[in-house]
C-alpha cells in the first residue's frame, strides 16, 4: 500500500536541485535589485515578498511547474517590485498610493486615542515600544510615531529620566 510518503529518489533529487538553483538565483537576483527589494515593509514590499516565497515554494514542491517557469516568474516579481519602488521614489503621487502615511500615536503629553484606534494599536503596545527603546518614564518621550514600514519610532525629549510607575508598572520585576 502506497501512502504517498515517498515519491521516489528522482523526485527527491529533483526537488533538491530546484531548491539549490532557486536559492542561489534568488540571492543573485535580490542582490542585483537592491536592498529595499525585501528590506522594508511597505505595502508593495510585503506583497512582493509573500508572492516570491509562494512562487519559490510552489515551483520547488510541484512537479507540474517547470524550474524555468518559476525562475521567470520570480524574475518578473522582482522586476515589478523594483519598478514600483523606483516609481514611488521618483513620483510623489505614486508614493502616496503605494505607501502608508506615518501616524502620530503619542504627542509627548497624551496618547492620540483616535489614531491608536484607527491603527488597531493599544496604549500598552505603545508603552511596550517606549520601554524597548530604553525609556523609564513618559516625560522622556517627545513623540511616538507609527512609521510607513509598520515600525514604531520613539522620539526622545531632553528631560532627565526617573522611573515612572505608569510606564514601568506592568513590567515584572522578578
Amino acid at each position: 500500500m502506497d501512502l504517498g510518503l515517498f515519491g521516489g529518489w528522482s523526485n527527491i533529487v529533483g526537488t533538491l536541485i530546484e531548491a539549490v538553483v532557486f536559492y542561489f538565483y534568488a540571492i543573485l537576483l535580490l542582490r542585483i535589485s537592491g536592498k529595499t527589494t525585501v528590506g522594508t515593509a511597505r505595502i508593495f514590499d510585503f506583497v512582493s515578498t509573500v508572492a516570491m516565497g509562494t512562487m519559490i515554494g510552489s515551483t520547488i514542491i510541484s512537479s507540474t511547474i517547470a524550474l524555468t517557469t518559476g525562475l521567470v516568474g520570480l524574475t518578473a516579481l522582482v522586476a515589478l517590485q523594483w519598478a514600483v519602488a523606483y516609481a514611488s521614489s521618483r513620483n510623489g503621487r505614486f508614493y502616496q498610493v503605494t505607501t502608508n502615511t506615518p501616524r502620530l500615536l503619542y504627542d509627548g503629553s497624551r496618547f492620540l486615542d483616535e489614531n491608536l484606534s484607527d491603527e488597531r494599536i493599544t496604549r500598552e503596545d505603545v508603552k511596550a515600544k517606549i520601554r524597548e527603546s530604553g525609556h523609564r518614564n513618559m516625560e522622556s518621550v517627545a513623540a511616538v510615531v507609527l512609521e510607513t514600514t509598520g515600525n514604531v519610532a520613539v522620539i526622545s525629549s531632553s528631560v532627565p529620566t526617573e522611573p515612572d510607575e505608569s510606564l514601568m508598572g506592568p513590567v515584572a520585576r522578578h
